[in-house]
């Protein structure tokens, strides 16, 4: 029976997910389609439709309302600060204050409800997890451990909870906003607009490249943390017997090694998140100088006027 049990693969069919570390093998598939593994999700935005709708417009409110803001801040530079522009100064000065309020409902609402649909896709998740659990055989879970099965229904879900609220809100922010400034740069200068475009690849492929490795560190670290909660879920649950046979030291030797493990994933990710911030940092703004010096000297020979460069 137990040979049989063993040999099987069907007896137990959610094995190879929930014990990762057990099959490394059967995981690789996963970092080379991540994208498609996140289509299981759409049934469960599905049920969000009245909050996908709300956050998206609030999206687009709060692009279009940060895109206004260099338009007003052209046309005050290019009419210039005296007297007789005090009204004209006062009057634009106002309508940015209201801008800025718009942005802000806009921003508070799309926070709100872009968070509102993480939460629901998590409780939504982890709800057909545990109810996919209660269908296994006895099989599964000889084999799975129950520490690992409760950081994956919490801790994992988590991680998802923020990749479809805050990750894809800012991505598609900056994603709509990128469209908008590119189409407004090359209107107001598409000389300058060319060498942005350029030094886009130039910018993004190491982020992408430091990106990667940022991913596999992260996933390292989720899996040492599902480890460690496994041994401490264990133990907890068989205090008695292990000071039945003296075992206490030698538990807190797992734990303390699996705690040990995940320490070092976490600090390989956020070095590399240090690294990737760093880089990040400079590429940008090394291309902003470089663009305001072209820009500069475009205002110098009277290609282009100060609040257009402001603007850009």
């Amino acid at each position: 029976m137990t040979s049989t049990v063993e040999k099987d693969p069907a007896a137990a069919p959610g094995a190879a997910t929930a014990s990762r570390p057990e099959a490394p093998k059967a995981a690789e598939p996963r970092r080379k389609g991540n994208l498609r593994a996140l289509a299981i999700l759409l049934p469960h935005l599905a049920h969000c439709r009245p909050l996908i709708f709300g956050a998206a417009i609030a999206l687009l409110v709060a692009a279009l309302a940060t895109l206004t803001l260099p338009l007003a801040v052209r046309r005050m530079i290019d009419l210039g600060f005296s007297a007789e522009n005090a009204g004209f100064i006062d009057r634009y000065f106002l309508m940015l204050i209201a801008v800025a309020a718009v942005l802000a409902a806009a921003s508070a609402s799309r926070y709100y409800l872009v968070t509102m649909i993480g939460e629901r896709v998590a409780t939504d998740l982890r709800s057909a997890v545990f109810a996919h659990l209660t269908t296994l055989d006895a099989a599964f879970f000889d084999r799975a451990r129950s520490g690992e099965i409760v950081s994956r229904l919490t801790s994992d879900a988590t991680q998802i909870k923020s990749a479809v609220g805050a990750s894809v809100s800012i991505a598609l922010r900056n994603g709509l906003m990128f469209i908008g400034a590119v189409v407004m740069m090359v209107y107001t200068s598409p000389h300058l607009a060319g060498y942005v475009l350029g030094a886009i690849p130039l910018i993004v492929l190491p982020l992408v490249l430091f990106g990667r490795r940022v991913r596999r560190f992260t996933r390292t670290a989720q899996d040492a943390l599902a480890e460690a909660s496994a041994i401490g879920t264990e133990a907890a649950q068989a205090v008695p017997t292990l000071q039945a046979f003296g075992a206490e030291q030698a538990t807190r030797t797992r734990f303390d090694a699996a705690l040990a493990g995940y320490y070092r994933a976490t600090q390989g990710a956020t070095r590399m998140r240090a690294l990737l911030t760093g880089v990040a940092i400079l590429l940008v703004f090394a291309g902003v100088v470089a663009v305001l010096w072209v820009g500069a000297s475009e205002v110098l020979r009277g290609g282009l006027s100060a609040g257009s460069l402001g603007q850009f």
